[in-house]
């Protein structure tokens, strides 16, 4: 866009590089356990990557890491500077948005907005429930994954997302690292909704 000019020059606003090519067609919103040490920005980086368009830091009854105000302030600049980092490496036409951390209670409260969300949980149902759920995202327009911290969600949490209409589904037999879960998700997501 032309945003201004002189006699000798015109000044114009690179508005957007990649534009919605490289988007998905469905907004998804990681809501993600609070995990140990520096794994958040592991995450973060592979989830922009993978195409999520909104990351939610979660506390739940099972986080270990605790931030104080500032330092937490701190650390969502931190994370948000990953987050466009990845977004400009893999030609993103949107820089996806890292929010502070939120508890469980409100997190399921936000996946309310949402057409729909899952919960990877051990005691779910079988891969052909996984599959089902993840072949219905086709056609919504957003949706949620919850990943909990080191050592899984809490019964009570689990409870509490079924009561929101959190899908609980199973990542199959054996047991992910918080950091290894969300990226499995979303990529079976992605090869379910990526369009050509």
């Amino acid at each position: 866009m032309i945003d201004s000019f002189t006699d000798e020059d015109v000044i114009a606003v690179i508005c957007d590089i990649s534009g919605k090519i490289c988007e998905l067609p469905v907004r998804l919103v990681l809501f993600q356990g609070m995990p140990k040490a520096d794994k958040m920005e592991q995450i973060i980086q592979k989830a922009v990557e993978l195409g999520v368009h909104t990351i939610v830091p979660v506390n739940t009854q099972r986080t270990v890491v605790r931030y104080e105000e500032k330092k937490e302030t701190k650390k969502v600049e931190r994370w948000n500077a990953i987050a466009l980092s990845a977004a400009k490496q893999s030609k993103r036409g949107v820089i996806p948005e890292v929010t502070a951390p939120v508890p469980f209670g409100r997190a399921v409260d936000l996946a309310d907005a949402l057409d729909g969300a899952v919960i990877p949980y051990e005691e779910a149902e079988g891969m052909a429930h996984t599959r089902e759920v993840i072949s219905g995202i086709r056609g919504k327009s957003s949706f949620g994954i919850f990943i909990g911290p080191e050592g899984g969600f809490d019964r009570t949490e689990i409870a509490l997302a079924r009561a929101h209409r959190i899908e609980p589904i199973t990542l199959g037999k054996r047991i992910l690292r918080t950091e290894t879960a969300g990226i499995a998700v979303l990529s079976m997501i992605l090869y379910e909704i990526e369009e050509d």
